[in-house]
């Protein structure tokens, strides 16, 4: 798994660093600008207060964290600080070297962890009525629930999120955005990311969804086999990883769809209005089929995201 990943934008900026983290922790270096990649995977980004250039064009991490050099201190260090937290108001701001210790906690604990912090999980209906909706805000609540701090975009902007979203929670934040997804994804930091996408999966909605690790097609397609058809190959065509969600066990048109476009068939979504929701909307509750199954989705996301990439 990934290490903590230090960016600097030079080598005497890494040893100051590396020196007040001691010699039993380690951590990635990048002099210069990282790749998405190693941004989006590491578990923690420390980087150089000196430079915002660094993180320009970068989406915004769940945990990173701007440390300022021993140069750097008084009107200076405090002007450096506020232009950051203007453009990343939720990082962590360290100066060197009375913050030192601080740093040391902060890094042990995400060595310890070492794993990708941020999921981004999209979900689209086949038809109208599939139940999409209802599975992002479940996806978000389950997240949420176990404590880890959630972002729920409705790219769909018709009020459908509001509507199913029954428990309101402190770790979950819901961002309306049907014009520009793709901004709110990047540019929003939280460790899992749930997208509510619309089925025309226009220009805007394609763009969202590429940015996701996995994007769950939900739909009855027995029902409705030529809407659902027509949302999945929209979704291969542009190159967007999917897997097929049925609201149905037996929907043996799902099955074959998968099999056509190639991707996963997943365990049905319990849409049974007596054992998922009360008055329309989704609540955290004690024992929930539709919770049980967006905690695992939460869970497995990475991994069915590298299955379909392999």
């Amino acid at each position: 798994m990934s290490k903590p990943l230090l960016v600097a934008w030079g080598h005497e900026f890494v040893d100051e660093v590396l020196d007040a983290l001691g010699p039993d922790l380690e951590m990635e270096v990048v002099v210069g600008k990282p790749t998405v990649d190693q941004w989006r995977t590491a578990p923690l980004v420390v980087i150089d207060a000196r430079c915002r250039t660094l993180a320009n064009g970068l989406p915004a991490h769940p945990r990173m964290e701007v440390v300022a050099p021993v140069a750097l201190y008084g009107e200076r260090l405090a002007e450096v600080i506020r232009a950051w937290r203007a453009d990343y108001p939720d990082a962590a701001a360290y100066a060197l070297p009375r913050a030192a210790q601080g740093l040391r906690e902060s890094v042990a604990t995400a060595a310890v962890s070492r794993q990708a912090v941020e999921v981004r999980v999209g979900v689209v209906g086949g038809h109208g009525g599939a139940g999409a909706t209802t599975l992002a805000v479940a996806i978000a609540l389950a997240a949420a629930d176990e404590g880890r701090r959630a972002l729920l975009v409705d790219a769909v902007g018709r009020g459908g999120v509001n509507d199913r979203l029954g428990t309101a929670s402190t770790s979950l934040r819901v961002v309306d955005a049907p014009d520009l997804p793709a901004e709110a994804i990047e540019r929003t930091s939280a460790e899992v990311k749930v997208v509510d996408l619309d089925r025309a999966l226009d220009g805007s909605q394609v763009d969202a969804a590429r940015l996701c690790d996995v994007v769950l097609l939900v739909a009855n397609v027995q029902r409705n086999a030529m809407a659902s058809r027509r949302v999945a190959q929209r979704l291969a065509g542009a190159g967007v990883p999917f897997a097929m969600v049925p609201t149905w066990t037996n929907d043996r048109v799902a099955q074959a769809l998968a099999e056509e476009c190639a991707v996963r068939l997943l365990r049905e979504v319990p849409l049974d209005p007596p054992s998922v929701f009360s008055d329309g909307r989704v609540y955290l509750v004690g024992h929930c089929d539709l919770l049980a199954l967006a905690r695992e989705l939460v869970h497995h996301a990475p991994s069915v995201a590298a299955r379909m990439a392999a």
